[in-house]
């Protein structure tokens, strides 16, 4: 029969890693892989291990023609170091750099409430076992208390005994302190600090919620949900600030911009104007919005200025366009000025 025991030997990696390879899309084979490297690397005291063939990985359940695809893959994604020429392996545990989409049902704050439930039933458990290996040790079944008492300093028989012996209180003596209970107060303290601090340390800013909140209400809209998405929220929101990310969705949302890639373009522009404050952005934003209006004044006096060329000059340059003159270089220069003298007249009488 199994029975399997630490002493025999186990693989040390930390819960992040494990609850980063649980919330990533992975496929089963490179789930295989990865535990496979792991095995032969954490496994045996090491970062990393070799491993000389292809045709070893067949044993975690793969084709050797889906090896190499699904070793490259990883490799890609920085989820795996891989040195060719020694064939040595290793995992990346710097796993925000992981190029992998995460899975689409993964709910960060129900896991992090199944952790610290199953904390809780720890501690609970373990309390419960302490107070019953108590129980057991200060119950004696059948001891008889003498009646007389017996002075402190009195020596005890070497003759063992049932009786329990009452002694005097002493004046002045020191009270007696239980070393079992106070270790398992200790214990308990700590338990309970260290449920404080991982319910903590997994708790969601309530800023970046509200961040969360107006993207679903004025950018998500007519889009696709993707973990992708939030992920990049998360990512400026640590780089920007809550006050930079949140004028740039305002911005967004005023342009009637759907999703993060209109987003993803303020904050570029922002970044290589060097917009640093609220106020820079704002400052920032009036001047584009002062370019916008320069270019389209400019834009309406060219086009009122094509507008005072009256019909006639437009239709005498049309046909002269469609007709095939043969005509001498003198009466085609002749004819030219004769228009541009019309044209100018024209235009001064309009000042007029």
């Amino acid at each position: 029969m199994a029975n399997p025991q630490l002493e025999n030997g186990y693989t040390r990696i930390a819960n992040e890693l494990w609850n980063e390879i649980l919330r990533r899309n992975f496929t089963k084979r490179q789930i295989n892989l990865i535990l496979f490297i792991w095995r032969l690397s954490y496994g045996t005291g090491q970062k990393a291990c070799k491993i000389a063939k292809f045709t070893s990985f067949e044993q975690v359940g793969m084709y050797k023609q889906d090896v190499k695809k699904e070793l490259v893959f990883l490799r890609e994604c920085a989820v795996l170091e891989w040195e060719e020429e020694s064939m040595v392996f290793s995992i990346n545990k710097h796993y925000q750099n992981w190029q992998v989409t995460p899975n689409k049902k993964w709910d960060n704050e129900a896991f992090n409430q199944l952790i610290y439930e199953n904390i809780k039933r720890k501690k609970a458990t373990n309390t419960k076992e302490e107070s019953n290996q108590q129980g057991q040790a200060r119950t004696v079944i059948n001891l008889k208390v003498r009646k007389i008492l017996t002075s402190s300093k009195q020596s005890v028989s070497k003759t063992r005994t049932l009786k329990l012996v009452k002694y005097v209180p002493q004046q002045g003596g020191k009270s007696v302190t239980i070393k079992r209970a106070a270790s398992l107060k200790k214990v308990v303290k700590k338990l309970v600090l260290k449920d404080i601090k991982i319910v903590s340390s997994y708790s969601r800013d309530h800023r970046f919620g509200e961040l969360i909140q107006f993207y679903r209400a004025n950018l998500q809209r007519a889009v696709t949900e993707s973990p992708f998405n939030y992920e990049l929220l998360t990512q400026w929101y640590s780089e920007v600030g809550y006050d930079l990310l949140y004028a740039a969705m305002k911005v967004s949302a005023k342009a009637e911009a759907k999703g993060v890639r209109f987003l993803e373009g303020v904050l570029s522009n922002w970044k290589e104007a060097g917009v640093q404050t609220l106020d820079d952005a704002t400052q920032y934003e009036k001047q584009v919005k002062a370019n916008k209006k320069s270019s389209y004044s400019k834009k309406k006096q060219k086009n009122n200025k094509a507008d005072i060329v009256p019909e006639w000059y437009q239709k005498q340059q049309t046909e002269n366009k469609q007709e095939v003159k043969q005509e001498s270089e003198a009466d085609r220069k002749r004819k030219a000025e004769e228009v541009d003298r019309m044209l100018e007249e024209y235009l001064k009488e309009r000042q007029c």
